[in-house]
């Protein structure tokens, strides 16, 4: 018999199931993530593939505020249209670059250089002209594929306020030379991509410039950017605010009657230093370097015959005339040498060996206190050879004439003293006692600058010392609630005197004003003084124009020098001037101050000598 089996049917087990799922999904995820990387993020894998290396591009920091001593602005910075070049690019298409030169107004050659001064930033979109017209600037962003390497971007750039009243003061900013790079790394410096070139914005850079961003990116072989980095991306710190002494409504008052003059005005807070007005005409406007001048442009005012690039204010040294009266009256201090009952015979000139020291007046017998109101040369003549040269030269050294007077600007002229070193290097004779009488009523080799003037008469205004002269007035930094830190008075000169001495000269002052040689000056309720002074150069016939002063007489606390080339009688010009920046002064302090009545210099007793006489060289 036989037996048939039939086959016994077994329920699938899920164990058997396990390693063929399991092996299916490994291989659908491979297949996912391929699919994944070869399709989605095809472009992202083959760009980071070509990055080679990383680069960065200096973002500039915001350039510190400058303001004046009201909190009125002389320099800021605002959103400013930069054209961005990709050096590699541009420079491969010089046809390109002629082409947006003409459209920026500048040339080839000029937006070439720019180019060259960061091709090695190769591929990467770098600023290369600063301050473009947005209209050229929209133009060049429309059509910017028919302008290979070139786009359009803004930055935060300086500017200044009122450019031709303060551009000899603020100086400019642009990009570093050579000599700007060795001297800011002298100092530990890294020079930005904008520098102060002149004036405060050279002399504070470490305050004012912040501290410079950087963007920093990946890049392929080619230098061509890929994609910002957020590590070691930099965001820039703002530069500190500097507060200055200067008043710039003051300084616009000064500036206008400088006008169509060459010449200069300083007044100083004689307590502490700080600079009220610093003015010099004629002027220039720093803003057109922030534009980027070219090199006619530049050439064409250097060779200005009127030299508006040249700071008259602190690096012009003149022979000051009869202003240096007061000098040699503390000269006459320091060597036992004054008096004011003496006096000394005025037939209108000093007879020295064969020849005469002219004055303009026949005062006759005259004492200290008329002679100084008058400006007799004959009379101060013959103090000085009394004092002696060395006298003068102590007196020089004590309150600092012949010296820089050391203040925040680059560039300050220290003037001449003819001292005995000086002599024998640029002079081929002995010193004289023509010499000396030249020298003590302030003509001859000996040259200051107004700046010096205005520290004498400040020494004056203290009654024995003078403070540095500064612009600075305090600093700000950049942190939010940041408090002011002050600057302080240095000291400058000093002279020890008796009251009786010091009483002299201010009243002499005084009647130099109210009765003498700048009645001009006069103010009506101000009792102030001053000195007058008309100094002969060798160039032109005209005299130069001083004028120094104080106010109020009692408790100065404004002084001031106006220096006026070629304009004649220091009464008939540079005293006008002073009363008039004086007036303005007194007007900040109480509006009620009347205005100042200019007298005609016609009505002077020219017969008594009211007007300064220049020095006839002896020699």
């Amino acid at each position: 018999m036989s037996v048939i089996h039939v086959p016994e049917e077994r329920p699938l087990q899920p164990r058997i199931l396990l390693v063929p799922g399991l092996l299916i999904a490994v291989m659908l995820a491979y297949v996912s993530r391929l699919w994944y990387l070869q399709v989605v993020e095809y472009d992202d894998l083959k760009e980071r593939a070509s990055v080679t290396n990383n680069d960065s591009v200096e973002r500039l920091a915001p350039r510190g505020k400058i303001v004046d001593r009201t909190g009125q602005l002389i320099a800021g910075v605002k959103p400013t249209v930069v054209i961005l070049a990709r050096p590699v690019v541009a420079l491969k298409h010089p046809d390109v670059v002629a082409r947006v030169a003409r459209m920026l107004g500048s040339t080839a050659s000029a937006l070439t250089k720019a180019i060259y001064a960061v091709r090695g930033k190769g591929n990467l979109a770098v600023p290369v002209y600063v301050g473009a017209d947005v209209v050229v600037a929209t133009k060049i962003a429309e059509i910017a594929d028919e302008l290979p390497g070139f786009s359009v971007d803004t930055q935060a750039m300086r500017y200044y306020a009122q450019p031709l009243l303060t551009s000899h003061i603020t100086g400019y900013v642009g990009t570093p030379r050579d000599v700007d790079k060795k001297r800011l790394e002298s100092q530990g410096i890294d020079p930005a991509g904008y520098v102060g070139i002149q004036g405060i914005e050279r002399e504070y850079e470490r305050s004012l410039m912040g501290i410079p961003g950087h963007e920093k990116f990946a890049i392929d072989a080619r230098q061509r950017k890929l994609r910002s980095l957020s590590i070691g991306t930099e965001e820039p710190v703002a530069g500190s605010t500097l507060i200055l002494s200067l008043d710039l409504k003051l300084q616009a008052v000064a500036q206008n009657l400088l006008s169509g003059r060459r010449g200069s005005v300083v007044a100083l807070d004689p307590t502490t230093g700080e600079v009220l007005v610093l003015a010099s005409s004629p002027t220039y406007d720093a803003s057109d370097f922030l534009q980027g001048i070219s090199r006619d442009e530049y050439s064409a005012l250097q060779n200005d015959p009127s030299r508006p690039f040249f700071f008259r204010a602190t690096s012009a040294a003149y022979p000051p005339g009869s202003t240096f009266k007061v000098l040699t009256t503390i000269a006459s201090w320091i060597t036992n040498e004054f008096s004011t009952t003496a006096t000394f015979n005025c037939p209108g000139y000093l007879q020295v060996g064969n020849h005469k020291t002219k004055c303009l007046g026949v005062h006759g017998d005259v004492s200290y206190d008329r002679a100084f109101s008058k400006s007799c040369n004959t009379y101060f003549g013959h103090l000085a050879e009394l004092i002696g040269r060395e006298g003068l030269l102590k007196a020089c050294e004590a309150t600092g004439i012949g010296k820089a007077t050391g203040i925040d600007l680059p560039s300050e002229s220290a003037g001449r003293v003819p001292t005995p070193e000086w002599w024998a290097q640029n002079r081929d004779r002995p010193w004289s006692i023509g010499d000396t009488v030249n020298f003590g009523i302030g003509q001859g080799e000996l040259a200051v600058t107004p700046l010096q003037m205005a520290c004498l008469v400040a020494l004056v205004a203290n009654r024995g010392t003078s403070y540095k002269p500064h612009l600075l007035r305090a600093t700000v930094g950049p942190e939010e609630g940041a408090q002011p830190v002050f600057a302080k008075p240095e000291p400058l000169g000093h002279v020890d005197a008796t009251a009786f001495e010091w009483d002299s000269l201010t009243s002499a002052m005084r009647h130099v004003i109210e009765s003498g040689t700048a009645r001009t000056a006069q103010i009506p309720g101000l009792s102030w003084g001053g000195k007058t002074g008309s100094a002969e150069n060798r160039k032109d016939h005209e005299t130069h124009s001083w004028f120094v002063g104080m106010a109020p007489i009692d408790n100065p606390k404004i002084v001031i020098c106006v220096m006026v080339e070629n304009a004649g009688h220091g009464g008939e010009v540079a005293a006008p001037i002073a009363a008039q920046v004086v007036r303005a002064w007194l007007q900040s302090k109480n509006p009620g101050t009347p205005q100042v009545e200019v007298h005609s210099t016609s009505n002077l007793d020219t017969a008594s000598s009211t007007q300064d006489s220049p020095a006839e060289s002896p020699n």
